[in-house]
């Protein structure tokens, strides 16, 4: 089938993901080219040359580094849809939103994947961070049927574990439909909520299209990979239209509201911190300020920190991530919380990097709040 437009690019998918049902309905076998779909920030500019051909340039060179599959880079008829073709498989690639695109690809994982992974190394993308509330927020856009938690220490790891366990998860949980909402109330009143890390929400949509059933599960990470199993693909890009909109509100919300400036007109500041405040009890602020600031993933934040006494230091943090236009962030920490200064022109991204990685990593409970 020849995909010229976005309209196509649907009917393409609803065809898979139908025949991917009838299959199990019939066979009971899972199929390995399931849905998936990864939403990514974008920063590519330059005023001089057009979006499209800037587009195209970028993932032909992006190709280059592919090393494992040739790909080649098509438009389409839709000024938007790009598709970088293999024969192994073929990426979509939806720029309707200008600052986050939506990638699709029924593929095997381990090539959808590796483009992924590939294309977060270049320089003006990343990817989205989902916090945990609103990873949790997501229910009121269909019914929860699964929930994955999973936590992996950095206070308490020692040496030993980066001998034997290399890159493990501490704690690793997957929970499907009955039991979601009573985990999350055992979670709630348990000592080891703090890491309890939610890192994935399954949401199913269940309804009636022109008379048919049609469905959609939609497996939602929380670095913004969704992997979608059902009947429906425009029920798969509702949801992910959802996470989108509310996802690109926040981050314009940070830029917009808590960025400082000076105001030269009345000689004024503006701007707030933000702060995220930690629940755990037993941070080790040493420990923490070298897990933060270290430059080292998931943080990429890179500052030497001046220390006021023993429980207080202020850090000039170099973003080391792709997107913050070079900009540097100050901050302010103890053990109780985390107060961040983001000045004028840096981008929301980081902030949401810090918090989901926390709540994945140092205190699951964490809490960012702004004034």
């Amino acid at each position: 089938m020849k995909i010229n437009n976005l309209s196509d690019m649907v009917t393409f998918f609803d065809e898979i993901l139908y025949k991917n049902h009838d299959r199990f309905q019939k066979e009971k076998l899972n199929a390995t080219n399931q849905l998936k779909s990864y939403i990514v920030e974008n920063h590519i500019h330059n005023h001089e040359k057009n979006m499209s051909d800037l587009i195209v340039e970028f993932f032909h060179n992006l190709n280059k580094d592919l090393k494992k599959w040739d790909f080649k880079i098509i438009r389409t008829q839709d000024e938007h849809l790009y598709i970088n073709e293999s024969a192994h498989g073929k990426i979509f690639i939806d720029t309707s939103n200008k600052r986050f695109w939506k990638i699709h690809s029924v593929a095997k994982a381990e090539i959808s994947d590796y483009f992924h992974q590939t294309l977060l190394k270049k320089r003006n993308l990343d990817q989205i961070w989902l916090p945990i509330p609103f990873l949790l927020g997501l229910k009121k856009y269909g019914s929860t049927y699964g929930m994955g938690i999973s936590f992996t220490e950095h206070l308490k790891k020692d040496e030993l574990d980066d001998k034997l366990f290399e890159n493990q998860d501490t704690l690793n949980i997957n929970i499907r439909r009955l039991y979601v909402d009573e985990m999350l109330k055992l979670l709630n009143n348990s000592s080891l909520r703090s890491v309890m890390g939610i890192n994935k929400i399954s949401l199913i949509d269940p309804s009636k299209e022109d008379g048919e059933e049609s469905y959609i599960i939609d497996d939602i990470t929380y670095y913004g990979k969704i992997t979608g199993r059902g009947t429906s693909f425009t029920k798969h890009d509702y949801i992910l239209y959802n996470i989108l909109k509310n996802y690109e509100k926040q981050i314009l919300h940070i830029e917009k509201q808590y960025s400082f400036d000076f105001e030269e007109y009345t000689n004024t500041i503006k701007g707030f911190p933000i702060e995220i405040t930690f629940n755990r009890q037993d941070i080790d602020l040493q420990k923490l300020v070298k897990i933060l600031f270290s430059g080292k993933k998931p943080f990429h934040l890179w500052g030497i920190p001046d220390w006021k006494n023993e429980n207080f230091c202020k850090i000039t943090a170099i973003d080391l991530h792709n997107g913050n236009y070079a900009n540097s962030i100050d901050f302010e920490i103890t053990n109780k919380f985390l107060r961040a200064f983001l000045p004028q022109g840096a981008c929301g991204n980081s902030i949401a990097r810090l918090l989901t990685n926390i709540h994945q990593s140092i205190d699951a409970t964490s809490v960012m709040e702004g004034v």
